[in-house]
């Protein structure tokens, strides 16, 4: 394996490990824009452009980086860090490694760390897996900012269950699976939940089918599951031990969707249930 993509690899394990934060909120990566002025949860982007990169990456720039990587560099900082332009470059002090390797080198570096001041134990873990997903172009639509959550509640699929809990894969759309087959009811789920092309559709209306969920966990391994007929998605218990946390994506053609903030609940619904609780925005989203 290259040695870089094994460093990166690492870095983020040992990232995620050393506590990201949880929440609901999501943003939407489109290859190719600009990102605009605010983040998922409220987090407002600096008013300089921050271009071409996903919004947690931006908003990473824009709380911990921009006050002397700036347009105009201060404080001693040797370069800016404001465009995807900018990340991807060869480092000034160390060549072998782009600014934004490096910059998560320095954010784990407990005897010189960036910023000085301390910064969110998150940060690295979002540039590290930016990195690791091959450092994309990207821009987002998020909660804060209107976008797509914006919308009524509307059953979409114009299709509702009307089974009750018999035994079927598209049983229950919208509804917290775990939460149901701990109690006995069914087999055991690691991670489960429902996608839909809206942000405020009800339980039990059918969501939208193949989309990708993408889980990577604490120690780097990646999961698949593609939504059914009914939008439902899931990992069995035997699929493999997740360790949390976890880290989210939503994946339909060229187009994704990140959950911003490691995850440790596998039971998606409960959060991202019509109007969403425990700050998810609303529903899980096809991009």
């Amino acid at each position: 394996m290259n040695p870089r993509l094994t460093l990166i690899a690492s870095v983020l394990a040992a990232a995620i490990a050393a506590g990201c934060y949880t929440g609901g909120d999501t943003v939407q990566i489109t290859a190719g824009s600009t990102a605009p002025g605010a983040s998922a949860g409220g987090t407002q982007v600096a008013s300089a452009s921050v271009s071409g990169l996903p919004c947690d990456v931006a908003t990473v720039l824009a709380t911990s980086c921009s006050s002397c990587h700036g347009a105009v560099p201060s404080g001693g900082a040797p370069n800016t860090m404001m465009t995807y332009e900018d990340l991807v470059a060869p480092s000034i002090s160390d060549p072998s490694r782009s600014v934004a390797e490096l910059a998560v080198a320095r954010m784990q570096d407990a005897t010189r760390p960036m910023p000085p001041s301390g910064g969110s134990p998150t940060d690295a873990a979002v540039l590290a897996a930016w990195l690791a997903g091959g450092a994309t172009h990207g821009s987002c639509e998020t909660p804060a900012s209107g976008g797509s959550y914006a919308t009524a509640p509307v059953c979409t699929s114009n299709r509702t269950w009307t089974r009750g809990n018999h035994g079927s894969s598209s049983m229950r759309p919208g509804a917290a699976c775990i939460q149901c087959h701990d109690s006995g009811e069914g087999p055991s789920y690691s991670v489960a939940g429902t996608i839909y092309p809206t942000a405020h559709e009800p339980d039990d209306c059918y969501g939208a089918s193949g989309s990708q969920v993408v889980i990577t966990d604490a120690a780097g391994n990646v999961f698949t599951a593609t939504a059914n007929s009914a939008g439902n998605f899931y990992l069995s218990g035997r699929s493999g031990a997740i360790q949390p946390p976890y880290t989210a994506k939503v994946v339909s053609g060229s187009k994704t969707r990140v959950m911003v903030g490691a995850q440790t609940d596998g039971d998606c619904n409960g959060c991202h249930s019509e109007q969403g609780t425990q700050k998810a925005p609303g529903r899980i989203m096809a991009p």
